[in-house]
């Protein structure tokens, strides 16, 4: 039975999805590392290095179905190593002497490295599609809600009017820009490795330089111009855009879950009737998808923290701080994989409750419009002035719980300068949005152009 929730029979759907579990289980990795010494041993004969009859043998017998992953654990445990066992037994499964000639010149961290950055590859190209798609959910929001107008919030208290297309164009901007930052990181993340026990590439001769480039190339890999076994950067740099994209989510799981508040109701997750909130209160619908979000959005920083302890190598390798990238990768992309799932279906199926926006402009009585007020009897007698009178009239109506129209009307600093018309018109949060429905409007334009250019580049 499993002891991490990634892999519970329970609970797996919760914390991490199937494609992302396949590419880092033990299958998968295997089968990257097999073919790591197959794109060696084919490169090596193609140069002339190794006879061809044995780069086809080591080739055919590169299955990781080919291998008793039972016999494998086995060793590991026995010797201590993390390759060796593999080693042996996919060497004992070569016919004609061929196993003789497996990982010739290089050395275990090249080729778990390179195993690491190759699943790496497919995670990241998973959690791109993921977030074209949520980020098309997002910009629909935008559009349609520029002009829904709710009660902006800074600190937990309301504060101005905004719209929420305005507040979904943020979260369709930051990320936008992840999918940016995916992009132009790929070329720098993805280089492979192989350079031998101390990265001088001394085991594989006068060639080296061409062997590295043709493995390597055949597995789709970059080209390092050095290597990289004692700098993590690459690594560090990986984990750390995967937890900024958790981040991110985190951050608008939190917002949904505060939105959807009894008391707030703004917004509310996608309901479907079997859905249970709790085992004793059945009136209960509560944001699980957003509490999922927030919630692994912690462990991945952490994640990102963890892999950041790899920056310190000693020497030329050492696996006291590199073996951390073992546990800090799987479980980012993992973790970060559920959490994009459920932004998904929270994002794709939100319930955007209109009127309980409108409802909620008035919670202060007209105070969420002080600032309007503030500028406009500056005018008249100076910001600071004006700011010290609107400040008393505010404390006055949050004291008494008055309104802030009628306190606004009995004070005759105000009341010689604006008619009850004009306190009426500066005290309508409809028209103190800003420039929310531009701005929303502008990110919606910009990102529909890159993703139309985007799709025909293919």
């Amino acid at each position: 039975m499993a002891s991490h929730l990634i892999d519970s029979l329970l609970y797996m759907d919760s914390y991490g999805t199937p494609v992302m579990r396949e590419i880092f289980d033990d299958r998968s990795m295997i089968q990257n590392w097999l073919d790591t010494e197959a794109a060696l041993a084919e490169s090596q004969a193609e140069m002339g290095i190794i006879p061809q009859e044995i780069a086809r043998e080591i080739a055919r017998k590169a299955k990781v179905d080919n291998l008793n992953l039972e016999n494998i654990r086995k060793g590991i445990v026995k010797t201590g190593h993390s390759l060796v066992p593999t080693l042996r037994e996919f060497e004992s499964r070569c016919e004609g002497g061929a196993g003789e000639f497996i990982h010739l010149g290089a050395t275990t961290q090249d080729i778990i490295d390179t195993g690491y950055i190759l699943a790496s590859k497919r995670a990241f190209d998973v959690i791109y599609q993921d977030l074209w798609e949520i980020e098309e959910y997002l910009l629909a929001l935008a559009e349609e809600h520029k002009n829904t107008v709710m009660a902006g919030r800074t600190h937990g208290q309301q504060a101005l009017p905004i719209t929420f297309g305005y507040k979904a164009a943020i979260w369709a901007s930051e990320v936008h820009r992840h999918m940016q930052r995916m992009k132009e990181a790929r070329k720098r993340i993805f280089a492979g490795q192989l350079s031998g026990a101390v990265g001088t590439l001394a085991g594989f001769g006068d060639r080296a330089i061409e062997l590295q480039e043709r493995v390597l190339g055949k597995l789709g890999l970059e080209i390092p111009e050095i290597s990289w076994h004692a700098s993590r950067d690459r690594l560090v740099e990986m984990v750390g855009l995967v937890a900024m994209v958790a981040g991110t989510f985190g951050k608008i799981g939190n917002e949904i879950y505060s939105l959807q508040k009894t008391e707030v109701a703004e917004l509310a997750e996608p309901f479907t009737m079997g859905q249970v909130g709790s085992s004793t209160m059945p009136h209960k619908r509560n944001p699980g998808l957003s509490e999922g979000m927030h919630t692994l959005s912690k462990v991945v920083k952490a994640n990102a923290l963890l892999a950041y302890e790899a920056l310190l190598q000693e020497h030329e390798r050492d696996g006291a701080y590199w073996k951390t990238e073992h546990i800090a990768i799987p479980e980012a992309f993992i973790l970060t994989g559920a959490i994009l799932q459920k932004a998904k279906k929270a994002l794709n199926g939100l319930v955007v409750n209109k009127q309980k926006m409108i409802d909620n402009l008035d919670i202060l009585k007209g105070l969420l419009l002080s600032e309007p007020v503030m500028l406009m009897l500056g005018e008249k007698m100076g910001k600071q002035t004006a700011h010290e009178v609107v400040y008393e009239i505010s404390m006055k109506t949050f004291e008494e719980g008055a309104s802030f129209k009628e306190e606004l009307l009995k004070d005759p600093r105000v009341g010689k300068h604006f008619t009850e018309r004009e306190i009426a018109e500066m005290l309508d949060p409809f028209r103190y949005t800003g420039q929310s429905p531009f701005l929303a409007e502008r990110v919606v334009r910009n990102i529909r152009a890159w993703r139309l250019a985007e799709k025909r580049q293919g």
